[in-house]
């Protein structure tokens, strides 16, 4: 029992940091989540059930465009044609920002056109006007947003990826095209759990799988263990 105790402590004591961020991150995602609601666009185009690629926001209109040809599945087969290109964003029928080189899918009319490159969405701010916004990954860990409001201002903002906590709204807005699984200030609730995680969990009857709870199971089941003598 008191190998256990001993092992538990330690594994507490080394997981503290990665607690600290987890509680860090749920406070954020609270925080985020109270404020803002990312509603996603429906396409209207047939056959096409992600999101759309262009809309309006008070008569001003937004629009995801590129230099391939769309290319129509042919029947009975299962291809996905691809290509490099280049997405332009369009308001009002001008182009806004650099354009942005992404992977094409050919044979789609909807977001999953630039899936993980460019991603059009309506962001409801409760405490602030409504807009629609393009999350763009230009590559080598840079992300912008192209943000369009009711009145026809349109903002950009540039930022690396560990910058996206501040303001914590960008790491919400560029979930979609990040390559990975994406938290607010930090990936630590993203990762897989421990091997290690996996078998104490297991062995103690627990249905915690995180690292972080390695001590705390640990310990705990030290302090139940029936004492001798």
């Amino acid at each position: 029992m008191r190998t256990l105790l001993i092992v538990g402590l330690a594994f507490t004591a080394v997981s503290a940091p990665a607690l600290v961020l987890i509680a860090r991150e749920m406070m954020i995602a609270s925080a985020v989540s109270q404020r803002y609601r990312v509603d996603q666009i429906i396409s209207s185009e047939p056959g096409m059930y992600a999101g759309a690629l262009s809309t309006q926001i008070a008569g001003h209109s937004v629009e995801l465009v590129d230099d391939q040809p769309y290319k129509p599945h042919e029947p009975f087969t299962l291809d996905d044609a691809r290509a490099a290109g280049f997405v332009n964003v369009l308001v009002d029928g001008r182009v806004k920002a650099s354009p942005v080189a992404a992977t094409i899918r050919l044979n789609k009319r909807d977001a999953n056109r630039y899936w993980g490159f460019v991603h059009l969405i309506k962001l409801v701010d409760r405490k602030g006007p409504a807009r629609l916004v393009v999350a763009e990954h230009l590559g080598r860990d840079q992300y912008r947003t192209v943000s369009v409001f009711a009145d026809g201002r349109v903002v950009e903002d540039q930022f690396e990826y560990k910058a996206r906590c501040s303001p914590s709204v960008r790491a919400l807005l560029i979930q979609s095209v990040v390559p990975h699984p994406s938290g607010y200030c930090s990936d630590v609730m993203q990762v897989w759990p421990s091997i290690l995680s996996s078998a104490v969990s297991v062995g103690l009857g627990s249905p915690w799988h995180w690292l972080p709870w390695d001590g705390v199971l640990l310990w705990r089941h030290a302090r139940l263990q029936p004492r001798r003598g």
